[in-house]
């Protein structure tokens, strides 16, 4: 993996350091955001329903999709997809920019199109998508890392350090 000048994020890497090197890196020039949208964690959606002043699920039900990743169910803000492609705009994005910068989500803040940005879009996934504790969300980050590298902490044998257990996981012997 190219690390990018010298730089390597681990999965232990504080995310206000992780933030602070996107943002360095990061150009607002909205390629991220014209391609797909952000992810929004839990108590990321409480602020953001709280900013816009409604409850939490007319914010989720306007604003938000449901998606699966790593066996992990996320909320990612919704897109505006022409002629049924798979991608489009966020729907925050306007000619302006992002309309709501200020309070965007972390997902949205790490920027991850930059020299850092495999490192980062690893370092979000690790933290906050793959859950040691889930034997299918391991078994799907060890389908993952046949065909892609990680990062310094994203390894197997790190995020399952028992080795008998881990081999119970990726043979089905342990199943949840």
């Amino acid at each position: 993996m190219s690390m990018g000048k010298g730089i390597v994020i681990s999965k232990d890497t504080p995310a206000e350091e992780v933030e602070r090197l996107g943002q360095n890196e990061c150009a607002d020039c909205v390629h991220c955001c014209s391609y797909g949208a952000g992810i929004v964690l839990p108590d990321e959606k409480k602020r953001l329903a709280a900013f816009f002043e409604m409850p939490d699920a007319e914010f989720e039900t306007l604003y938000l999709e449901s998606h699966e990743l790593f066996n992990t169910k996320v909320h990612k803000f919704k897109t505006e997809r022409k002629q049924g492609r798979p991608h489009g705009r966020c729907i925050f994005l306007t000619d302006d920019g992002c309309s709501i910068h200020r309070i965007k989500p972390l997902h949205c803040r790490v920027g991850t199109c930059t020299e850092l940005g495999e490192q980062i879009s690893l370092w979000f996934t690790l933290n906050h998508l793959v859950n040691p504790d889930d034997p299918e969300s391991i078994r799907q980050w060890a389908v993952y890392l046949k065909t892609h590298d990680t990062i310094p902490g994203g390894e197997l044998h790190h995020l399952v350090p028992d080795k008998e257990k881990l081999k119970k996981i990726l043979s089905y012997e342990i199943l949840r």
